[in-house]
Parts: C-alpha cells; structure tokens; sequence
C-alpha cells in the first residue's frame, strides 16, 4: 500500500547517503512526495558535483511519483534552509512526514506516522510525531505503541501545519521565559534544565546553527507535546562523520539500527509525561549521564 500522507526529504551535498533516504521513499509511494535541496557553499568547490548528483538521484527516484522540488542556486544554510523549506512544504499540506537525507526510515514509519498524523490532527497539544527512539532500552516494554514527551526528535519525524505555525525560529519570548523559570515545568531536574536552557541562548544568539532547538523551544513555550515511538524507527546514517553539520562527534549509539513497528497500533490511556521516561531521552538526545555533572559544575563556574 502507498503512503497514504506526503513526504518531504530535506537533502543537500551526500549523494550516497540520500540514495538510501530516497529508495525507502520511492518504495513507500507517498500520495505527495516533496525535495528540498540546498545550494553548493561557494567557498566549498567539492559541493558542486555532488550537490549536482544528490539532485539527479531526487529526480531519477521520485519523479514517477510527481516529486516537487525547491532546488536551491545559493547556500542558505542548516537553520534557514530548513527552515523556509518547512514553510515551503506547509503552505502546501496540512500535515507530512519529514525525512532528512541521513535518516534511513524502517518501511513501518509511513503507516506509524499516518495513523497518528490523522488521530491527533485536530488535538493541538500535540505538536510532533518523532520516530527516533535511541533510549528504546528502557521503552521498548512498553504496552503502547509510543509515549508523549517534551522533546521533539527529528531524525524522521511528522508534523500538522497548526503546529507548525507556532515556530519561532527566532526564539521570540525566550527571555520572559527564562525569567519566569518555565522550563521547570517542562525539564525535570536541575541540571537538564541548565544544559537545555544554554542550548536554546546559543541558538538565538546565532552561535548555533540550529532550527531544532527553535523548534524545540518553541513547543515547550505552547505547552505541546510530542510523540516518541517506543522503538527506534530510523537510522541516522550521517551522525558522527566529517560530511555532518552539527553532528560530527562519533556516537556508535547514535547509529542504531532500526526496528519494525507492529500493528495495529496500541495507544496511551492518557497524554501524560514520564519524568523516568524523560531523563532517558534526555541522556539519549542531549548530554550523556556521566557527562553531565562535569558539565554542569563547569557552567556553575563560569568556565561553560
């Protein structure tokens, strides 16, 4: 059966990588199907071939499911790129599934995501489908299908365009919010809150180049929530090589494989968080748990 909500891949300067990307979605045959390609950085002469290569692969996968494709001339870059291409895919569709060029998805995450694309499109608590799950160790039990927390994974993930007319990629409000101590009600322990808090400073003073901690803060600032599959439904195939962006340290966890989701799909009693749950994902997605009391008792010194 095909895919039965749209797909937009955000892709930009790894042809191998992209290759797998694309033959998962040409498999799932999306009902709409979406590329993103960024631009060749001029500074960077290695990025024409194969910017040139990544779009001729788009075009050979998917233009026999009628692929529209926003191909950059000039490089906009990890944060606005992605950015203007998610509104790009948004004024089009209500909701869909977004795939990176690195994030190899498990065939059960199209009808994972499109079940829940359509169960909770008119709930606007909910804000986001993630289908990474690198702390399924300590989930992968669980009776449901999935569970809700406050962190937004987005290697592989869905999302409605109610949400994300909410994003505020310029981090709007972030003060009021770091005065009033919002995050306590949303980041359980001192610590994480710290670590998260110093991301999301960073990322609005532009020293990171980073759209997901603008998405990230902007769905804990509307009280969202967001879904986590309770198996890892996506490998990141890019993560900890010298050709990734932002994620260029070595993680062995980081690249675990994928598993099948089972259906039909078993869900929550009820949208409520796991403290437990979320120190895991927190250890998993942020900062390692023996890595964190270094760090933090750096920040408290002012040498973070």
């Amino acid at each position: 059966m095909s895919c039965s909500v749209p797909v937009l891949i955000l892709a930009f300067n790894r042809p191998e990588k992209t290759a797998k990307v694309l033959a998962q979605i040409r498999t799932a045959a999306p009902v709409r199907v979406y590329a993103h390609c960024d631009g060749p950085r001029s500074q960077y002469p290695a990025d024409l071939p194969k910017v040139a290569e990544v779009r001729r692969l788009i075009l050979e996968h998917l233009s026999p499911l009628g692929v529209k494709t926003l191909f950059r001339e000039k490089n906009a870059g990890l944060r606005k790129g992605v950015y203007d291409a998610l509104n790009w895919f948004f004024e089009q569709e209500e909701y869909g599934i977004i795939l990176e060029d690195d994030c190899v998805p498990d065939p059960s995450l199209f009808p994972f995501c499109a079940e829940l694309l359509l169960r909770y499109y008119d709930d606007p608590e909910i804000m986001h489908i993630g289908c990474s799950n690198l702390a399924e160790a300590n989930t992968q039990n669980l009776t449901a299908g999935y569970f809700f927390s406050r962190f937004p994974l987005v290697w592989g993930w869905a999302s409605w365009r109610r949400a994300w007319q909410k994003m505020a990629i310029d981090m709007d409000g972030l003060e009021r919010f770091e005065r009033n101590r919002e995050i306590r009600r949303f980041i359980p322990g001192a610590m994480e809150q710290a670590y998260i808090s110093t991301k999301f400073r960073a990322t609005q003073k532009g020293e990171m180049n980073s759209w997901a901690y603008s998405w990230f803060y902007s769905i804990l600032k509307n009280n969202g929530l967001c879904i986590i599959p309770k198996i890892n439904l996506v490998q990141n195939v890019g993560v900890g090589e010298a050709d990734a962006t932002n994620t260029t340290g070595y993680n062995k966890e980081a690249r675990k494989a994928s598993s099948s989701m089972h259906f039909p799909l078993t869900h929550p009693a009820e949208k409520s968080v796991n403290p437990k749950l979320e120190k895991q994902i927190f250890y998993a997605s942020q900062k390692k748990r023996l890595r964190l009391p270094p760090w933090y008792l750096l920040h408290a010194l002012g040498l973070r």
